[in-house]
């Protein structure tokens, strides 16, 4: 019998969970940790904003993944020892022949002095019902949307929150009388769509009157402004992406070296320590044009399923797998009504090849799809 030990819930530790289940037999052990009981899709925080649907219809208990034969213990993580791939909680050690850390990426306002006192942070699922609040008691101003740190986890999503704002304030006749603007700390809007996908998205902007500025790094936020080191921005409703890191426990444990995340071989996902794994927004891959891999639940789904299908080779004594080969996608919703499919060749050289297709209607259902697919594979009807 093997142990399997996957740590973090979400969608790369699920997808680890449910693919080993399917592909080992029931003779061998496969843990889940997470500190929370409920798992929820990050589309849902942008929707329930605007009007869309609610956090609570998205979400389901990580305990149902007994379904598949997976143990789910609600647990929070104390330590981790890589090199025995023990890790303590405080409800006492777990060990695992394999371990796979799948912690993703923690939002951090307290890094960026005042955004926790003067913005709301949407990138924290507890952030999201004042913001409907305040945004429903808003009928005439300025609503600013902040890039404070980098890189985050879905990079389109900003531009998400601005197109999905504009569509909702005018549905609410209040759009002639709400200001909306976006600013980004990064060279351009979207790097990882290039230079080409930055254009279109800024043309997307321009058309719906969202002004936008780029290469401005916040340096603190006051009451009913953002300061940057060359300007301000003034608004009556303020909503900051704040920087993200690991948590704590996985810097602690060594495992991210010198750096902010942890280091891994692109294709096998495998970190320095034997049958150790990372994947998904902890980890950090860097592509040829020194760009890091986008952070975004399909990329640590396709994570996944490639480590699962590994250790299940491993355990088997089989040829492992082909490599991840850092392809992705994601749809960017330009409104409540369509969206725009960007896909990437993100291991391409000398830079990652995106093409991007236009918005439509279809490829907002497909998003709707994408979620619904997934909470009823994982989770059952």
């Amino acid at each position: 019998m093997k142990r399997i030990l996957i740590l973090g819930g979400g969608f790369g530790g699920i997808t680890v969970a449910t693919e080993l289940a399917r592909l080992l037999d029931d003779e061998h052990e496969i843990t889940l940790v997470d500190r929370r009981e409920r798992f929820h899709m990050g589309l849902r925080k942008l929707w329930h904003a605007v009007g869309m649907g609610s956090l609570a219809e998205g979400s389901r208990s990580r305990a149902a993944l007994d379904r598949h034969g997976v143990r789910f213990l609600r647990r929070r993580i104390v330590s981790i020892d890589t090199a025995n791939r023990r890790v303590a909680t405080d409800e006492g050690s777990l060990e695992g022949d394999y371990l796979v850390v799948a912690l993703g990426a923690e939002s951090r306002p307290d890094l960026v002095a005042g955004l926790m006192e003067h913005a709301h942070n949407v990138w924290d699922a507890e952030g999201v019902p004042p913001l409907k609040a305040a945004l429903d008691d808003l009928e005439r101003g300025r609503i600013a949307i902040v890039i404070a740190g980098v890189p985050y986890p879905c990079p389109p999503a900003p531009y998400e929150c601005a197109m999905l704002l504009d569509d909702h304030l005018r549905q609410g006749g209040r759009r002639d009388s709400v200001e909306l603007s976006v600013a980004t700390l990064q060279p351009m809007l979207l790097p990882n769509a290039g230079k080409a996908g930055s254009a279109w998205l800024a043309e997307q902007l321009a058309a719906r009157g969202i002004a936008f500025r780029t290469g401005s790094k916040v340096e603190r936020f006051e009451p009913g402004r953002a300061v940057f080191a060359d300007g301000e921005m003034a608004a009556d409703l303020m909503i900051a992406v704040p920087p993200h890191r690991v948590p704590a426990v996985v810097e602690e444990s060594g495992l991210t070296g010198d750096g902010q995340w942890i280091p891994v071989d692109p294709e096998t996902l495998e970190t320095a320590h034997e049958k150790v794994f990372a994947i998904g927004d902890v980890t950090g891959i860097k592509l040829a044009n020194g760009l890091p891999l986008p952070k975004a639940g399909i990329m640590a789904e396709l994570e996944g399923q490639r480590v699962a299908a590994a250790i299940a080779a491993d355990v088997r004594g089989e040829t492992p797998p082909a490599g991840f080969d850092g392809q992705g996608f994601c749809f960017m919703e330009t409104s409540k009504t369509t969206a725009a499919l960007i896909q990437g060749e993100f291991f391409a050289e000398p830079e990652p090849r995106v093409v991007l297709a236009e918005s439509s209607a279809e490829n907002a259902e497909r998003k709707r799809d994408f979620e619904a697919e997934r909470l009823a594979r994982w989770f059952g009807a």
